[in-house]
């Protein structure tokens, strides 16, 4: 037995230190802000919500009552299939060929998630060794660079400003970047300027990450979400894009199912069977009664759809018809729910501005600076509320003296 002396110097392990990845991610700012929010609320407060993309409409009626058939139904109690219900694949596969004309095995190119974000999250585990590099136009939605953080990776964030109409400049992207980058993200409608793309913008990013070998990752996510008659295209519309894709598509904002968490991935066989790895290793899929209820949305026409699109789209032109009034002339958002909004003089930034439309008028937004170096001088506005709301948010701004000065 060996006796230590008293004045050897004790252990210096740290108890339960955090993991380095974490500090690879930014801290999130919006946190205080929605924690000033709810103390708001328990004064009383009327708070105009306006800060998370979390529609407020109701889910299907048609899918609320096969939820309710599922949950009666004893095998859905246990684990679902790893790779997800066939029922499930087979709609999924069907729907992007009534959609978009594109074909997809259900058996190797679907893949049904616990939402996108968690599906881009692993995607980046799977793909990212530590160093690498993905290219991510900014702003973005958050998880799109955070992803690749986590996974030790690097990320390259490429302009989208108002002169170029949200759209990255793919001639700007140094060779060396291409060189390096194992991922490019693109997300149209976007989150959050609201900006669309055409046609030839995907056909080029296509040709670009093909002859640079580079996966391409399409966020679809607003898909249904276009307005003035736009309609947005899958990237498997695109000749060949399935050698170098693949692509997110989620419930949460065409069926007003966010919080039910069900999405799929579809596309490049490889990956997607990369992303199933990573799956089976930390999750066991998608609830059964969450998947069987999901199917009856995909019969859902496309023509009701449009119907949800025209709400947005009426809630934007009450808002940017309203806010024209007190100074701001900002491009009309092509698609999403969002108003991307710059901020006036005489704030410092997003945050600020923030903190003043929640404090002085009572309504909560997202300081741009929380999706990325590109978002700082604005703040998104969720178009979450009803019309007469909207329209109570901007005169409270005008009340509170919150106008744009150039």
């Amino acid at each position: 037995m060996t006796i230590k002396s008293e004045e050897e110097p004790k252990s210096q392990k740290e108890f339960l230190k955090l993991a380095d990845r974490l500090s690879y991610v930014p801290s999130y700012i919006f946190a205080k802000l929605d924690a000033e929010k709810q103390e708001l609320q328990k004064k009383g407060v009327d708070v105009i919500d306006l800060s998370l993309g979390s529609p407020d409409l109701p889910s299907p009626e048609v899918v609320i009552e096969e939820c309710i058939k599922a949950v009666k139904e004893p095998i859905n109690y246990r684990y679902p299939p790893f790779w997800g219900q066939t029922k499930f694949k087979q709609a999924a596969s069907e729907w992007m060929n009534k959609r978009f004309s594109v074909n997809l095995s259900p058996e190797n190119e679907i893949l049904p998630l616990s939402g996108s974000k968690e599906g881009i999250t692993h995607l980046a585990f799977a793909i990212i060794n530590p160093g690498d590099l993905t290219i991510v136009p900014s702003p973005y939605y958050p998880v799109h660079a955070r992803g690749t953080l986590l996974a030790g990776g690097m990320v390259h964030e490429l302009p989208l400003t108002e002169k170029n109409n949200f759209i990255p400049d793919l001639d700007s992207i140094p060779q060396s970047v291409l060189d390096k980058a194992k991922l490019f993200f693109i997300s149209y409608p976007n989150n959050p300027t609201g900006a669309t793309c055409d046609f030839e913008f995907l056909e080029r990013v296509v040709h670009l990450c093909k002859k640079n070998q580079i996966l391409l990752v399409s966020d679809l996510a607003y898909s249904e979400l276009t307005f003035d008659g736009r309609i947005a295209h899958s990237i498997f519309e695109v000749d060949g894009a399935k050698d170098i894709a693949i692509e997110f598509h989620t419930f949460s904002k065409t069926y007003s199912m966010a919080g039910w968490r069900i999405a799929f991935v579809v596309g490049n066989s490889k990956i997607i069977s990369a992303i199933y790895e990573i799956k089976t290793n930390t999750d066991y899929g998608v609830c059964n009664i969450i998947q069987s209820a999901s199917i009856k949305a995909f019969s859902i026409s496309l023509s009701e759809h449009k119907k949800t699109a025209k709400i947005y789209e009426e809630r934007r032109d009450v808002m940017l018809t309203k806010l024209k009034k007190i100074g701001w002339n900002i491009p009309t958002p092509g698609g999403a729910m969002y108003i991307w909004l710059p901020v006036p003089k005489p704030y410092k930034s997003s945050f600020d501005f923030c903190s003043a439309l929640l404090h002085k008028a009572h309504i909560a937004t997202i300081p741009g600076g929380s999706f990325g170096t590109y978002g700082e001088d604005y703040v998104r506005i969720a178009l979450v509320d009803k019309k007469e709301r909207l329209s109570l948010a901007v005169d409270r701004m005008e009340k509170a003296g919150i106008v744009f000065l150039r």
